[in-house]
């Protein structure tokens, strides 16, 4: 269980453990919840990330599943935003997963099949403004998980994305903001402001840890699963039937844009 530290990972990491898995939490910090053991592992650093997993695995004696939920939060104008926060962004939600894939691939797979869970995010139907680079991150997260499915399928690993919508975490406190510009300043400030209101009134991250212990214990794992309000579950159909433009406009306007 990776990004076990806070948020959604730690409470995915607790949940499975009180259902009686044996689960690793690890983080750049090695904090986990009480009852769960943690490990220091940075899934940005691949050297680190193999030999880390290495040493789990041959503590556990094998490798059931994997499941994804680190991440961090980068939001403000593109053109604002500076090249250590856009490779922070890009590093850990979407290289650092693919490197944490390549590495536990060949377990799951000598194991006889295995189950990869990768949380997401809504924002790959519907993209934030403001948060060009975090949607991006996870709709990259989001292709590779379904490209992958044609090569892991036949050797028995199944993948599985679950989307959050807005939920109530230590990420809004924690997003690292590129500071705006003049020309964006006053619209930046508008849709951040809207963002952290929908978070603060989010579904809480036992929801998402609920989906992820059903989908590891389904006998055929969903490919993607939503857990979000009924109205953010509703803007991706929404947005197949619209014009794009009024789509657009449509959420620019409940982000005061």
């Amino acid at each position: 269980m990776t990004g076990a530290s806070s948020g959604i990972g730690a409470a995915c990491a607790l949940r499975l453990a009180k259902a009686g898995h044996r689960v690793v939490g690890v983080s750049r910090s090695g904090v986990a919840p009480e009852g769960v053991a943690g490990r220091v592992l940075d899934i940005r650093e691949p050297e680190a990330l193999e030999r880390g997993l290495r040493e789990i695995v041959g503590d556990l004696g094998g490798l059931d599943a994997l499941v994804n939920s680190a991440g961090v939060a980068v939001g403000g104008p593109l053109e604002d935003t500076p090249i250590d926060l856009v490779r922070a962004q890009l590093e850990t939600n979407l290289f650092g997963a693919t490197c944490l894939i390549r590495a536990a691939v060949p377990y799951l797979r000598d194991g006889g099949g295995g189950r990869l869970v990768h949380v997401a995010s809504l924002a790959v139907d519907v993209p934030l403004p403001f948060q060009a680079l975090y949607c991006a991150a996870h709709a990259g997260l989001n292709g590779l998980c379904e490209a992958l499915r044609y090569e892991l399928g036949p050797v028995g690993v199944t993948v599985t994305v679950v989307s959050p919508g807005s939920v109530r975490t230590g990420l809004t406190a924690n997003r690292r903001m590129a500071a705006a510009g003049s020309a964006y300043a006053g619209a930046a400030g508008k849709a951040m402001a809207a963002n952290d209101r929908d978070e603060e009134a989010g579904i809480g991250a036992e929801r998402i840890a609920a989906a992820v212990e059903k989908a590891l214990g389904a006998r055929v794992p969903p490919e993607r699963v939503a857990v979000a309000h009924w109205h953010e579950k509703a803007s991706g159909p929404l947005r197949r039937v619209l014009p794009e433009r009024l789509f657009r406009r449509i959420i620019g306007s409940h982000y005061g844009i």
